[in-house]
């Protein structure tokens, strides 16, 4: 199985980034995709390691093959480029890699091109600086100085100042004696897209940490469908706390019957690299939930589930959603062992799609010639697009190398 991103999923993941956060950031990315573990990058942030490139959670040639794409994608949209120097919380230099070729790709943030002449004019005015150093003072948890610049930049920009107050008070009203549904929907529906108008490419430094609080807040409660987001699976995704998204939904009973817990679940197994986990999960979520799968579906950037999926829903005879998971086995036999077992009986297209892909390597006889029968009888259109890969495998073996 290729682990090279298809471009399409690149511009997408992009995309994402790019419409929430209001620019692109390699780290954001990064954290994002769980190519990084968040506490690994806070070690980084205090100067506790000395390249953040050591603690990726795949090959570096992989990560840098994928963004250079995003590079390409930056230049097609007529992004600006910005470089960026990152420091630690006592304002030392950090660094991504001890190659200076990728340090650059890695501090290179791309953002929608601005009016040059007025941003070259007012870029070193006094406001602008004031707003730079109060969001690293925010960032980096200084009250002190946050007082004193905040003050400082009233009388000079007082829009912008109403704005750092607001994000501020919005955070001291995250440590009240609100219910959790009341602080995650602040959190989630006010906090954070102020926090990127803001903050820009650091709200994740701003917002994380209240993630953090917060589920540790609700860390008891139960899964409520009637309340989806007041459920440590969803406080600990925002906080990319991976790991604890699997716990907090292995402690529910009869969770499988949840389709949003499916997701949320698979969604961490393929942050984690546990892909044979998440795929088998997000089968089940199709399997079971077909209508909600097809929601829920665009909101993955994994780079099989989702781009297998547009190759799906441009087939001809059209599959329904439910055969999504025996049409990729067709297509990609290695997954076969991905499979929910206890959904193979619920599915009977996948089952015999299974048992089709155990005997590929076999002579044509009475079983494969049952098998194909019932495939024929119980989908009709999925036993076309398996007799057409039939035919394209048998053409490439008589072409040969």
């Amino acid at each position: 199985m290729s682990k090279q991103t298809p471009n399409h999923i690149i511009r997408n993941q992009f995309d994402v980034i790019l419409f929430e956060e209001g620019c692109f950031s390699p780290l954001n990315w990064l954290l994002r995709e769980g190519h990084l573990d968040y506490g690994d990058y806070e070690k980084w942030r205090k100067g506790k390691s000395a390249f953040l490139e050591d603690h990726f959670r795949i090959p570096i040639a992989e990560i840098i093959t994928d963004l250079q794409r995003t590079q390409d994608y930056a230049t097609a949209l007529k992004l600006e480029s910005l470089s960026h120097t990152y420091t630690s919380i006592t304002s030392q230099p950090l660094y991504f890699s001890r190659s200076p070729t990728n340090e650059l790709i890695f501090t290179t943030v791309y953002e929608p091109a601005k009016d040059r002449v007025q941003t070259d004019l007012f870029f070193d005015s006094a406001p602008t600086c004031t707003a730079h150093d109060l969001i690293r003072a925010i960032i980096d948890k200084r009250s002190h100085d946050i007082a004193v610049l905040l003050a400082k930049l009233k009388p000079s920009s007082p829009e912008k100042h109403q704005q750092f107050a607001r994000l501020l008070a919005f955070e001291n009203k995250m440590q009240s004696k609100e219910t959790g549904v009341q602080k995650i929907a602040l959190l989630n529906q006010v906090v954070t897209p102020l926090a990127f108008n803001i903050l820009g490419r650091f709200a994740h430094d701003f917002l994380t940490p209240l993630w953090h609080k917060l589920s540790v807040e609700i860390a008891d409660r139960h899964f409520e469908a009637e309340a989806p987001e007041y459920h440590l699976s969803f406080t600990a995704f925002k906080g990319f706390q991976w790991q604890q998204v699997l716990s907090s939904i292995d402690r529910e009973r009869d969770w499988v019957k949840q389709p949003l817990l499916i997701f949320r679940y698979a969604e961490a197994c393929f942050k984690l690299n546990k892909e044979r986990e998440g795929i088998a999960n997000w089968f089940s979520l199709f399997i079971r939930y077909p209508e909600t799968a097809v929601r829920l579906i665009d909101n993955t950037c994994n780079r099989l589930m989702f781009s297998d999926w547009q190759y799906f829903s441009e087939l001809d005879p059209e599959l329904e959603p439910s055969l999504f998971p025996a049409w990729m086995v067709m297509n990609k036999p290695a997954l076969a062992k991905n499979t929910v077992r206890s959904d193979r009986k619920s599915n009977e297209s996948l089952q015999l799609i299974e048992d089709l892909v155990c005997t590929a390597h076999s002579e044509i006889d009475e079983t494969i010639i049952h098998l194909r029968a019932r495939l024929q009888h119980n989908s009709p259109a999925l036993f076309v697009h398996y007799m057409r890969a039939k035919d394209k495998q048998e053409d490439g073996s008589r072409k040969g190398p």
